[in-house]
């Protein structure tokens, strides 16, 4: 029987209390705080763009909220902290290579067409910049989460005839499969297999860690780059934020050091931007990356031949409209598991589709017990 486990948001909330997506602001405003509380030699840089991109999305809600008139209401509320991927789809929708253009210049002088960027505020660099700011901040948090031993119980539950298939960019699966010595980096995901270090690839070579299991990381990882060389995604083991490694026992391992972008920094760790190789949040989800591309062809090939979906936390929000895709590919006679603290709303969206949900669970802690 092939038995596929499908995790989301509420599986990183369960095992590591990662944010639902309803809740990205407020683990934000918690990492700022934490970077507000850090000593550094020279500027923290982050502190300053938490306060632009505070700022983007007060002069956002205004934007919205123009054509009302303030007398007429005693509260009006715009719900985009709430949202996210609306406003990175908004950045999305206009920073596309692909998007209409304005044409414009002097005569005599070639000037590249703008895109067509309908606020009164917004240009696309401060579009761009908004962005990366957002990505930074949610590689903090997602770095930043720790296991809380549901983990290594769900770990304990995995064997190697197992089919993974997860839209989280944390590593708290990863971790927990790893102590078990049953996942490695080394051949471990679909569709990325190249180290940013070649090194370190023949380290784990010689140490004999060949992943067991695979895993299908649909929307990106903490642990993929972008290649200063090529288009290429790559496994970079070093963890940035903290001079050290993302698995434990590495450093042994790979008989290195971990890298540091500043040394004799008073706070040990880095201060700078994240710019990692994601599928974003986003109603706009390009395929332009082969990796990507090869996962989500894996992942459909899987789906169609599974006999028992465990879905953990993935509610199928509309953003997310490629997941339709994957149930699409379940045979007619395959079993789901829906694991949700309110699975209410999951199940009419999957019964809608034709789908029959076998069994229940409120809770990740419920299904380890049965």
């Amino acid at each position: 029987m092939q038995r596929t486990f499908l995790l989301g948001a509420g599986f990183s909330k369960a095992v590591a209390d990662g944010p639902l997506m309803s809740e990205i602001w407020e683990y934000i405003e918690k990492a700022y705080e934490r970077e507000k509380s850090r000593t550094v030699l020279g500027l923290n840089n982050r502190l300053e763009w938490f306060k632009e991109l505070d700022n983007f999305v007060k002069e956002f809600e205004e934007e919205a909220t123009f054509g009302f008139n303030q007398k007429e209401f005693d509260k009006i509320r715009v719900g985009i902290k709430e949202n996210l991927e609306y406003l990175f789809t908004v950045i999305d929708l206009h920073t596309q290579e692909n998007g209409p253009k304005i044409e414009f210049g002097r005569k005599g002088v070639d000037i590249s067409p703008y895109p067509v960027i309908p606020f009164r505020f917004i240009g696309k660099d401060r579009l761009e910049e908004t962005k990366r700011c957002l990505l930074t901040f949610l590689y903090i948090i997602f770095e930043n989460l720790k296991g809380n031993n549901k983990d290594n119980e769900f770990g304990k539950i995995i064997s190697e005839k197992d089919q993974i298939i997860t839209f989280n960019y944390d590593l708290v699966l990863e971790k927990a499969l790893w102590q078990r010595n049953i996942w490695s980096p080394l051949n471990g995901y679909v569709g990325v297999d190249k180290f940013a270090k070649e090194d370190d690839k023949k380290k784990l070579e010689e140490a004999n860690k060949y992943s067991r299991i695979k895993i299908h990381k649909m929307h990106g990882s903490i642990c993929w780059v972008k290649s200063d060389h090529s288009e290429h995604i790559l496994i970079k083991l070093d963890n940035k934020e903290n001079w050290g490694f993302h698995f434990d026992g590495l450093e042994k391992m790979l008989e290195r050091e971990p890298t540091g972008q500043f040394e004799g920094q008073i706070s040990k760790g880095y201060v700078g931007k994240h710019d990692p190789p994601w599928m974003l949040p986003s109603f706009v989800k390009p395929f332009e990356r082969k990796e990507f591309y090869e996962i989500w062809k894996s992942a459909l090939k899987v789906m169609s031949k599974t006999d028992e979906l465990i879905i953990i936390g993935y509610s199928f929000r509309p953003e997310d409209s490629n997941s339709q895709l994957l149930i699409a590919s379940l045979p007619d006679e395959c079993n789901l598991i829906l694991i949700d603290r309110h699975p209410e709303k999951i199940k009419e969206r999957l019964e809608k589709k034709g789908l029959k949900i076998k069994t229940i669970h409120n809770s990740l802690q419920h299904y380890l017990s049965t």
